[in-house]
Formats: C-alpha cells, sequence, structure tokens
C-alpha cells in the first residue's frame, strides 16, 4: 500500500479518508507485521497526510507468555474437536515461542493434515521465508539495519557493543543515527530493549539471523 500510485500511497489514504468523512457505515481495519511503518504510511499524527486528526482504536498484540500460548492452542484445538498431547503442544511453543503468527500458522496446518511434525515444519519454512523476505525489503531502507539485527542475534545486546559492530562491518556510523536506527526497529517491532540490553523478539528471527 505505502507504493501504491504515483505519490506513494498517498491516493489510496485519500480515499480512505473520504470514506472515513462520508460513509458512516463503512470501517478500515489496518493490519500489518511492521507496525512502525504502518503508523508511518498512515500517518494520523503527520499535517500531510490524507488521514491526519482522524480518530482511530489500536490493538497492539504483543508476544504471549509460554502459558498463553499453550492454553492459545489448546483453545483453538477444542474449537476443531481435535485431542492434541500436551507434549506436542509444549514442543510447538518452544519452537514457535509466543509469537501469534506463528501459532496460528501451525495449528492450522496440524488440524489441515493431522500431522505434527509436517505441520512444525511447514510453518517453520514458512516463517524463514517469510523473514528473509522481510530482511531484503529492510535491506533496502538500509543495510545497517540488518546489521544491527545480526549483531543482537550473535549475543551483542549492549548499545557500545552493536556500534562497534556495525563499525566494522560497515564503517563509521554516528550515534545519532544509530540510535535513530534502533528506535525505528523498535518501533517496527524487530526488536526490544530490557534493562538496557536488546533483544530480538521473535525467536524465528533469530534463528535466521544465525543461519
Amino acid at each position: 500500500m505505502r507504493f501504491y500510485g504515483s505519490r506513494g500511497g498517498k491516493e489510496l489514504l485519500a480515499g480512505v479518508a473520504y470514506a472515513y468523512d462520508s460513509l458512516e457505515n463503512l470501517g478500515f481495519v489496518f493490519t500489518g507485521s511492521e507496525v512502525g511503518l504502518l503508523h508511518n504510511f498512515l500517518g494520523l499524527d503527520d499535517y500531510s497526510s490524507p488521514l491526519y486528526g482522524r480518530i482511530y482504536e489500536e490493538v497492539e498484540v504483543k508476544p504471549f507468555t509460554r502459558e498463553l500460548s499453550q492454553e492459545f492452542l489448546r483453545r483453538g484445538f477444542e474449537e476443531v474437536d481435535m485431542s492434541v498431547p500436551e507434549g506436542e503442544i509444549e514442543t510447538a511453543v518452544g519452537e514457535l515461542d509466543g509469537i501469534p503468527g506463528w501459532l496460528v500458522e501451525f495449528g492450522f496446518h496440524y488440524w489441515k493434515r493431522g500431522d505434527f511434525e509436517r505441520a512444525l515444519d511447514m510453518t517453520m519454512r514458512k516463517a524463514r521465508a517469510l523473514i528473509r523476505e522481510e530482511l531484503k525489503e529492510l535491506e533496502k531502507r538500509s543495510g545497517r539495519y540488518s546489521l544491527i539485527l545480526r549483531a543482537i542475534a550473535i549475543g551483542l545486546t549492549s548499545w557500545s557493543a552493536i556500534k562497534d559492530y556495525v563499525e566494522v562491518k560497515a564503517g563509521p556510523v554516528t550515534n545519532a543515527r544509530l540510535s535513530e536506527l534502533l528506535r525505528n526497529l523498535e518501533k517496527m517491532g524487530w526488536i526490544t530493549r530490557e534493562n538496557g540490553k536488546y533483544r530480538i523478539i521473535d525467536p524465528v528471527v533469530e534463528n535466521v539471523l544465525k543461519e
């Protein structure tokens, strides 16, 4: 959507803005894995955006805890009348962590095929392929994004360690620029910062980066 039309998606946003103002029974739901970019695209706080100032509701889906992930799968399987061994649920959650999208993907394939190993393998293969494509898109914006992510994936989790890694691989980077890149990765949902250390949110992303 961001690249639709000749003005980088502005035509599409203008149509949404018209519908918002004029068609009272029509609503819109925007969703995506890169939440920061989604907000930047919609420009709800950007005066130049056709959607500036519109009222909206935001739903942020954060990674589930291990317990919630297991319960999520149990209830999903119950809804389709499937009895799944606890060991398989625990194994799936161990591989996929608490990322709702991957849990749904796994549950769907298991329901359709009835084969635990195949369902998990299909989910992991699709996840890896999707993540690799997203990483390519990220690199188009700045090659330093992937360097930062790889640094964190191999255990360089402090700001200074990340900076050293990036500079060794790609040359000097200012403190301000590095901080901006890290903030952008946080906004896009790739990383989070806890106790002064950065970590990659999705374990599948981390595994792909290590590969």
